[in-house]
């Protein structure tokens, strides 16, 4: 693979950055929901590891109203920005592995991750195991250097 430079200037300047069909990579989003000191996590059913809830960027959708939608997919949380800045409070840059079962090829993920307060709990749409972890107790980098820019 070429340099992660050259790859990420072509997504950010292709048509659509967002879009799954870039076979290069897109842009994602996810939310970091803060409660009571704890922090909400989803246990990744491919990967097998604790992530911030997020995925991809539909069509005609902000970066922020997919980490909005992808945090209610998958528990369940209705949220919304727990701030007036539109920033993300991190971005991550990670190559996802080639996936044979969903025909793609190995590609990067551009991912900005909002910070996101809960309005109220419903009926989670995806069957993916989540729960609330103290600050102290999050062992993904990711997610300690996001906690850390909360104080």
């Amino acid at each position: 693979m070429l340099s992660d430079d050259f790859h990420i200037k072509n997504i950010l300047n292709s048509e659509n950055p967002f879009a799954r069909k870039n076979i290069e990579g897109h842009i994602t989003a996810s939310g970091l929901v803060v409660k009571e000191g704890k922090v909400l996590l989803i246990f990744h059913p491919y990967i097998k590891r604790w992530f911030q809830p997020g995925g991809h960027i539909d069509e005609g959708e902000s970066p922020i109203q997919a980490a909005i939608r992808e945090v209610y997919e998958e528990t369940g949380y209705v949220c919304e920005l727990d701030s007036d800045n539109l920033d993300p409070i991190d971005i991550d840059i990670h190559e996802i592995s080639e996936n044979p079962k969903k025909h793609e090829d190995a590609h990067l993920h551009i991912d900005l991750l909002y910070r996101l307060k809960v309005l109220r709990q419903e009926q989670s749409v995806e069957n993916i195991k989540y729960q609330w972890f103290s600050f102290g107790e999050v062992e993904n980098i990711r997610i300690r250097r996001a906690l850390a820019r909360l104080d």
